[in-house]
């Protein structure tokens, strides 16, 4: 936490007021543990109630003769069983990789049970917004591409994960 002038603001654990707001909720007082790691520096640990809800969580913190800290997290879903799955696009005849397309898995083959979206880097490897590749249960997944000035070879593609 800092001051007016950018000095950080020491001694204000226990003291500090840390309101949570989930998914563009109002705001409620915050249930963790908080403490001061040092010189101004501080941490709070938030309760598992605190990111039960998909989507942003805004984090606002006050202390006295402390500027207001505005934080924003993305809560996420994960599945600690899946497999991380690397789907690559190359061009058919140069085998380069073909970067920037959407890439979306679904598990049924008219595409309408969308499982994950994201976009190919610069390898041609799809990931998601957070640079992650696909995590997938174990399955038959249908893999679709799209891209102006790029026609996939056959799409959907259907990918088997053991």
């Amino acid at each position: 936490m800092i001051d007016s002038l950018g000095i950080e603001v020491a001694g204000l654990v226990g003291a500090l007021t840390i309101e949570i707001s989930k998914a563009g909720g109002a705001f409620a007082p915050a249930a963790g543990a908080q403490g001061e790691i040092g010189d101004g520096w501080y941490y709070y640990d938030l309760t598992a109630g605190e990111v039960d809800t998909l989507g942003p969580l805004s984090v606002k913190v006050e202390g006295a003769g402390a500027l207001q800290q505005n934080l924003e997290y993305i809560v996420l879903s994960r599945n600690v069983g899946c497999t991380p799955y690397t789907y690559t696009i190359t061009d058919s005849v140069t085998l380069n990789p073909i970067p920037d397309v959407q890439v979306w898995f679904s598990t049924d083959v008219a595409g309408a049970n969308t499982v994950w979206t994201g976009f190919t880097d610069a390898f041609g490897v799809a990931r998601d917004a957070n640079a992650n590749r696909p995590c997938l249960d174990a399955g038959t997944y249908f893999v679709w591409a799209q891209r102006v000035g790029y026609t996939p070879d056959a799409f959907p593609d259907t990918e088997v994960i053991p």
